[in-house]
């Protein structure tokens, strides 16, 4: 068995480090800084701090954010529904005993048929998904917010797959495993979850951008930077460019822990934004290090995984076996119910993102003293990035994991809203 996770590991990386790779030369560059920027770059200070961002961001853009929530919505819902679907047809229509009998045989390893058949399970939920997925790029595309090609789209789509697919088999393996040996199984679940997910947390931020192709920031947004470094009490971090790749619609980002910390700001966002912006920037990440953000939303999902994964487990503990029925055929019917309750906890890790999301905003106003700047900042990421002014109840819920730009604003200048 730890033969087999090690060899799982092993191939779960390398897929990892291809994806990484070829995520450099996918993400063509979208001009910054453009029209949009050009725009904001020409509001006026006493507009920033006496009107709401509905009289703030650009009606064009906000008409299409509009459409782009309404058409994402329904594609992300979709999705999950999809998996759910599909899974519990897997398991009703006696597919998946049929499945595990013939991994049995052909596979003389229990551990190695557990693992094939919750890879199955991966690679069968992703295939589900796949027409909700492509549905969700090709709104993407239409809209200009990603400049993959079609091919390219396919190519980290079935990269991804592979990937979900390793991580499920060793899911299955492990658990069930687990179940054998133990009766405490659960508890050492648990610990692996909150293990995972927090380690998944340090990691996330090193795949948005690599390590090549950083360089120091330099001139005017230098000083203002490093002004906010030391008066957060961070005075020796390090803040890089990313020049390797352009990713013409992403925020800067921690890297690492402790000594090894760093921050890494996208060069469209260097390009585009004032020094006072990007001092803006770089203190709301910074805040998000004094708050422990990441840790906490690590310990959300953890929560929400484990909570989910109990009522799966409880609720097909309920259903009746049938004569093929067993532990590891009933993984797939665990599988469809955990997809519901991911549409039940995701409302609830959105709401703690966003809640800690405005803690770091006024964290970062007062630690740089530049509201209007601020203010800036967001109407350019909420043009850029085709955000909502107002977004309704469904994409708070679904999608919204940013605070809305218009509740944002008012904190900051004081301004009402604007939202009807």
């Amino acid at each position: 068995m730890l033969s087999m996770l090690r060899r799982a590991c092993a191939v779960t990386l390398l897929i990892v480090v291809a994806w990484t790779l070829a995520s450099g030369p996918a993400r063509a560059a979208m001009e910054r800084p453009n029209a949009l920027d050009r725009n904001v770059d020409a509001i006026a200070r006493s507009a920033l701090m006496g009107l709401p961002a509905t009289r703030l961001t650009d009606r064009p853009r906000q008409a299409a954010a509009d459409r782009l929530a309404d058409a994402t919505i329904p594609g992300w819902v979709a999705a999950a529904l999809l998996q759910a679907l599909a899974l519990a047809y897997f398991w009703g229509s006696g597919a998946a005993a049929v499945w595990r009998d013939r991994l049995r045989r052909r596979l003389r390893s229990e551990g190695w048929a557990r693992f094939a058949f919750g890879a199955s399970l991966g690679g069968l939920a992703r295939l589900a998904a796949l027409p909700a997925a492509f549905y969700l790029y090709r709104v993407d595309r239409v809209m200009g917010l990603t400049p993959l090609l079609t091919r390219t789209w396919g190519g980290f789509w079935i990269l991804h797959s592979l990937s979900a697919a390793i991580v499920a088999g060793i899911i299955a393996a492990y658990v069930l495993w687990l179940v054998d040996r133990t009766h405490q199984w659960y508890l050492y679940t648990i610990v692996t979850i909150l293990a995972v997910t927090i380690g998944w947390s340090n990691a996330a931020p090193y795949f948005a951008f690599s390590s090549s192709g950083l360089v120091p920031v330099r001139g005017a947004a230098a000083t203002a930077v490093r002004t906010a470094l030391t008066r957060a009490g961070y005075p020796d971090v390090p803040v890089y460019v990313q020049s390797g790749q352009d990713a013409p619609l992403a925020g800067a980002v921690v890297q690492g822990l402790g000594a090894a910390r760093r921050v890494v700001v996208p060069a469209a966002l260097a390009r585009s934004a004032t020094p006072a912006e990007l001092e803006y920037d770089v203190a709301v990440q910074l805040a998000s290090v004094v708050h422990r953000d990441a840790l906490l939303i690590a310990l959300i999902e953890a929560a929400i995984i484990i909570v989910g994964a109990a009522l799966a487990v409880a609720i097909a503990d309920r259903v009746h076996f049938r004569r093929d029925d067993d532990p590891l055929s009933r993984l797939a019917l665990v599988g469809a119910l955990l997809a519901i309750a991911y549409l039940v906890g995701v409302p609830v890790r959105n709401a703690a993102q966003r809640h800690f999301a405005m803690r770091d905003d006024a964290y970062a106003v007062a630690l740089t003293a530049h509201p209007a700047a601020a203010v800036r900042a967001i109407v350019r990421a909420t043009d850029q990035r085709m955000d909502e002014d107002c977004p309704d109840v469904f994409a708070l819920l679904f999608v919204d994991t940013r605070p809305a730009p218009s509740a944002r604003i008012a904190a900051i200048n004081g301004v009402p809203t604007g939202c009807p």
